[in-house]
């Protein structure tokens, strides 16, 4: 930024007074206190986190529980046995189900949406399959078991009648009977889920293939899957690994859709067509009814959840930096020269400058490709459109049944009374969770939004790069990345035992301060990238007319960065108000209208689950499916205000 024209050494025209100065502590201390506090409470959940999980290691020991088989909380004799083995199976197990579905299909969305697509279509397509990111988890469950299990039944049962014989060293994987809750409903839900998040990384890394790497494949007489495998894919390499283990890191840590889907039945190599465990699930099943030991080993659970989570999420951020750094075209072209040439082309040589083409060659007439090659680049893009399909029906099918099974429990009525207290009954609404919902956003937007700004200024703004203070600045970071990790459900324990567990009660307040540390991070990161952005030239003027750093960052980067900022706050309030998990054992549910911060309050997302796991009459389905609808539709403006604003801020980067 340059030295500060109105220090020690300025001249006396230019020099701050003492109330500047004050001003200019002041600010730097509020932003330190901001970090500050963000660390001690995160530390303060960890502490006690880690406190509770003691029994757990004493008893059973780190090797033990970690690598015991058994989950028996209440034996007929002796004492009770917690493993932690079938649920990390469990937790695996769904999640490469749904890396196998998504990874080849998100590849191949993503090349759908860069080039196969019309130019025209690319982006409202790509947006389109990423409304799948905007969908809570609770929604998937509860269309999952309304819908989907019922359709595929049939299939599975053929499964396991033709392949129920198949043995793999004492493992049989289609074994019936088929259950409702079943690894391979579950793991395909899953993949849904993860799929926009590994095509829109996967997407971005294509994106940055230089143009001239496409054109010379095609100049060498490449068909576009030529180009493709050629020139694209080995470019985008680390990137998709990395995009791959990003969505490995969402589906390790998914709580409530597998809940709903999978049961709760812990075992190790069990039949994928009956039920199971993961981590995520069996804490949020047993959380609220668990003490002493038990309570101690779910804690145990979260933490090598937290473990699993982090080191994947590690894992992907290393590649995904990796795959941003700039390529060696070198290698690029190495592959490319090795590219069949059709015939007629033999006579050019490898290092001579060839004619740029922007479309493969013709498939017909004088040079030709083979049948062979145009065989191979037929089949190959036929499965780059379907995988398109794959990512497209199932939202269609689930926003269709969204509004078929919701539009009809949609009223004025549905807006203003409580839920039914008999399950079986139509009327009612859903007023005391539409309040409690926006209630829970508030409180979370109070915390998360004035902390996570004021820590990205303090990360980026008031801390200075090098020295002591740069080393805070990036240990700040580091946690805040960490943050951005963490499971929900895993964010849902840590502030029951911090929180309600002190209180003595469930609360609004331990619901906000749940949502609140699942938005911080992000409005941290979003806050800190946009504000570097902020011209350095437009903060030197304001600084050499004699205003203080504070001043400056109140009249200039603020008001440069507004845009950016509300956008990340949207995105953090847009990805908190769907969550289930970390309300389960800190806002807990009301029946009846609540709006104080200190009782138990009511949630959407809460209301859904409760509708589809404890009460599935057709009354409480509809009831459900209609809360969903709301849900999606606040979510959904959110998101829509959000991309708006950033479009704003895409103005003060191309400055």
């Amino acid at each position: 930024m340059g030295d500060d024209p109105g220090g020690p050494g300025a001249p006396a025209s230019l020099r701050r007074g003492l109330g500047g100065v004050v001003a200019d502590r002041g600010y730097a201390i509020a932003a330190a206190l901001a970090a500050l506090v963000m660390v001690v409470g995160v530390g303060y959940l960890i502490w006690v986190t880690v406190g509770e999980t003691g029994d757990a290691w004493s008893t059973f020991g780190v090797v033990g529980f970690v690598f015991g088989t058994d989950w028996v909380p209440t034996p007929v004799s002796g004492p009770a046995v917690y493993g932690a083995l079938p649920f990390i199976y469990g937790t695996l197990m769904t999640s490469a189900i749904a890396m196998v579905l998504a990874v080849p299909a998100a590849i191949g969305i993503a090349l759908a949406t860069v080039v196969l697509l019309p130019r025209r279509l690319r982006g409202p397509i790509g947006g389109f399959i990423n409304l799948l990111a905007a969908i809570p988890s609770v929604i998937f469950g509860l269309w999952g078991i309304t819908v989907l299990v019922p359709f595929l039944r049939p299939g599975l049962d053929w499964l396991a009648e033709k392949l129920g014989w198949v043995n793999l060293f004492g493992w049989r994987p289609f074994e019936g009977p088929v259950t409702a809750g079943s690894y391979l409903v579950s793991g395909l839900v899953l993949g849904i889920m993860v799929l926009p998040i590994i095509t829109a990384v996967v997407r971005e890394v294509l994106l940055t293939v230089p143009r001239e790497q496409q054109e010379a494949a095609y100049a060498l007489g490449a068909t576009r899957w030529e180009m493709i495998r050629s020139a694209m894919l080995p470019w985008a390499r680390s990137g998709i690994v990395g995009a791959s283990a990003l969505g490995l890191g969402r589906a390790v840590g998914e709580t409530i859709a597998i809940a709903m889907l999978l049961g709760n039945s812990p075992g190790i190599f069990d039949s994928l067509l009956g039920p199971g465990a993961t981590l995520a699930s069996v804490i949020a099943l047993q959380t609220n009814e668990a003490t002493g030991l038990q309570l101690s080993a779910l804690t145990a659970l979260a933490v090598v959840l937290f473990v699993l989570a982090f080191a994947v999420n590690a894992t992907a951020r290393v590649l995904v930096t990796r795959g941003e750094k700039p390529r060696r075209a070198g290698r690029i072209r190495g592959r490319m020269r090795r590219t069949p040439v059709p015939s007629g082309a033999e006579g050019t040589e490898a290092g001579a400058p060839a004619p740029v083409r922007a479309e493969p060659l013709p498939i017909t007439g004088p040079g030709a490709v083979s049948p062979s090659r145009r065989l191979r680049s037929r089949v190959a893009e036929g499965l780059i459109w379907f995988s398109l399909l794959f990512g497209a029906v199932p939202l269609v099918f689930l926003m269709w049944e969204m509004l078929r099974l919701g539009l009809p429990a949609i009223s004025w009525s549905f807006f203003t009374e409580l839920p039914p207290l008999d399950i079986s009954s139509y009327a009612g609404g859903i007023s005391n969770a539409l309040v409690g919902t926006l209630i829970l956003m508030g409180l979370a937007t109070l915390f998360a939004a004035p902390l996570g700004v004021l820590t990205a200024l303090f990360i980026g703004d008031v801390a200075r790069p090098s020295g002591w203070q740069g080393r805070i600045a990036r240990a700040v970071g580091f946690v805040v990345d960490v943050m951005l990790g963490i499971p929900s459900i895993v964010v849902g324990l840590t502030v029951f035992l911090g929180v309600v567990v002190v209180q003595g009660h469930y609360s609004a307040l331990a619901g906000g301060i749940a949502l609140a540390v699942i938005m911080f991070p992000i409005v941290v990161r979003t806050a800190d990238e946009v504000l570097r952005l902020v011209p350095n030239a437009q903060k030197e003027a304001a600084m050499a007319l004699g205003a203080p750093k504070w001043r400056t960052t109140m009249s200039v980067v603020l008001p440069t960065a507004l845009p950016g900022i509300l956008t990340g706050v949207l995105l953090g309030l847009a990805r908190a108000s769907g969550e289930t998990a970390p309300l389960l054992f800190t806002s807990l549910g009301n029946q009846f209208m609540s709006t104080s911060i200190t009782e138990p309050i009511a949630s959407i997302p809460q209301l859904i689950y409760q509708n589809t796991i404890t009460s599935q009459t057709p009354a409480s389905l509809q009831l459900a499916w209609g809360a969903a609808l709301v849900l999606v539709a606040i979510i959904l403006f959110l998101n829509l205000v959000a991309a708006f604003l950033s479009r704003r801020s895409r103005n003060l980067e191309a400055r």
